[in-house]
């Protein structure tokens, strides 16, 4: 065999293989496995409920269901995450995640995230925490530079522009609100760590260790005023009486970190992170030395005090319902106004009767 030959048949060859694995990749591509799996799984499942079913309607509805089951349509499956990315800007045209496409069973994805509540992968997707190329399909390529436990996802912040990144990216995919006043901002996302769940409130006795000497005047007055806030509110004749609910309307503004799902909260009282927001991040760099990336942390969101920092609880509507109960049951108005509101209270010596308020009335 000449020496053309053989470079025109080894050439054949790999052009041979190279076009067996490219149709089979392209008409049998390997994600199609993963659906195959998930339908059979559910067949087998719905065929259980099918025999067990006792009603007619029910085994009807089943039965539907099985069939789809039976006779899957594959197809690529994807989410159109919002936001602007076009080649100009060196990404690569409209973003999509079609991680579900392989990870199609969405009962056990929720199973395995606590946050979807929050973030909904229909509306975020998977790699704005997890990373990876959302847009592939190959397993290899979609995994690139992919982190798979949360862990991994927090040995990536290595300074305050990482959760910045990190923040932003969750303004951008969520949708807007129609009034501009209400869109959220980065700011709005601090109460999330980089795996995407609610970030840790570490507690004011952490804080006070520096800050008790770094910032004393303030520490020193809010520790006076606010931090044993609660303690007075659980004396109160109204807490004391109402139901869950009239008692949950309290906690929110008289506890610090008060998660309204659960009922629980880290501390009692207005203490640090009430107003700062969850310290897990401001603590972990200040743990490892890095003040200044800190620093950049704890100003996002508070700059200027602003409404959506101060807004929840100081607003004059607050404290209605105290209102309705100390005129329907009556009793002093002293457990209603806070004590630095002195010249509100009817009890208050050394003030003439017309220098003094009565409760307000509700309209």
């Amino acid at each position: 065999m000449s020496l053309q030959r053989l470079i025109f048949f080894v050439l054949s060859a790999l052009f041979f293989i190279g076009s067996s694995i490219w149709l089979k990749d392209e008409f049998s591509p390997n994600w199609v496995k993963y659906q195959k799996e998930y339908y059979k799984e559910q067949a087998i499942k719905v065929e259980k409920e099918y025999a067990a079913a006792a009603s007619v309607r029910e085994k009807e509805l089943l039965g539907k269901r099985l069939a789809s089951f039976r006779r899957p349509v594959y197809g690529v499956k994807q989410i159109l995450l919002k936001g602007e990315y076009s080649w100009a800007k060196r990404q690569n045209g409209d973003k999509v995640d079609r991680c579900i496409t392989c990870h199609i069973d969405e009962e056990k994805l929720k199973a395995s995230h606590s946050n979807t509540k929050e973030f909904p992968f229909d509306i975020y997707g998977c790699t704005v925490c997890h990373g990876g190329i959302g847009r592939a399909l190959s397993e290899e390529m979609a995994h690139e530079g992919m982190h798979y436990h949360k862990r991994q996802m927090q040995l990536l912040v290595a300074n305050a522009e990482t959760m910045f990144d990190f923040w932003s990216e969750l303004a951008t995919l969520t949708p807007e609100e129609s009034d501009p006043n209400q869109r959220l901002e980065m700011g709005d996302f601090k109460k999330y760590s980089i795996t995407g769940d609610k970030a840790i409130y570490v507690g004011s006795q952490k804080c006070l260790k520096c800050h008790i000497g770094l910032t004393s005047p303030h520490v020193e007055r809010w520790q006076r005023i606010k931090f044993k806030t609660f303690e007075r509110v659980k004396e109160a004749p109204d807490y004391i009486a109402g139901n869950e609910a009239y008692r949950k309307t309290c906690l929110k503004c008289h506890t610090t970190g008060y998660d309204e799902t659960t009922g629980k909260y880290s501390e009692e009282g207005v203490t640090c992170e009430a107003c700062h927001g969850a310290g897990e991040v401001f603590a972990y760099f200040m743990d490892i030395g890095k003040a200044l990336e800190g620093q950049k942390i704890a100003k996002v969101g508070t700059f200027g005090t602003p409404f959506n920092v101060c807004g929840p609880c100081h607003h004059t509507r607050g404290h209605e319902m105290r209102l309705k109960f100390f005129q329907e049951k009556g009793g002093s108005d002293e457990w209603f106004f806070p004590q630095h509101t002195f010249p509100y209270k009817t009890s208050s010596p050394g003030k003439a009767e017309s220098e003094l308020k009565s409760l307000p009335k509700i309209y």
